[in-house]
């Protein structure tokens, strides 16, 4: 499929758009505060978290985790990523382990500061 210039050009700006108001509004949240504060988290979810909850923490196949902290506690985080449920699987299943539980709990106390 081919788009005409005047429209790709169109479709170009707006992307762009988009991408400096969330820029400027603050929706970037893995920032550099975090990789300095939660190396191990930050690191565990770029490699695998990301694929579902997006780069950003946006969402995307799973739900945005953006303000988690606001609504779970570091247990119930812990929990959700240890067992899964729904379409997430299971990341400390017995005999299974994906992550450690170094790892998870990183991974929770760092989600239950975003808020």
């Amino acid at each position: 499929m081919s788009f005409g210039r005047g429209r790709g050009l169109s479709i170009f700006a707006s992307v762009s758009a988009l991408c400096l108001i969330g820029l400027l509004t603050g929706c970037e949240t893995v920032t550099q505060t975090d990789r300095t504060q939660y190396p191990l988290a930050v690191s565990v979810y770029e490699i695998g978290c990301n694929t579902c909850h997006g780069q950003n923490l946006q969402g995307g196949i799973g739900p945005s985790l953006q303000h988690v902290g606001a609504t779970m506690t570091v247990a119930q985080i812990v929990h959700q990523i240890e067992v899964g449920g729904g379409p997430m699987p299971a990341y400390a299943a017995p005999h299974d382990e994906i992550l450690t539980q170094t790892q998870i709990l990183a991974v929770a106390r760092w989600l239950a500061t975003k808020r």
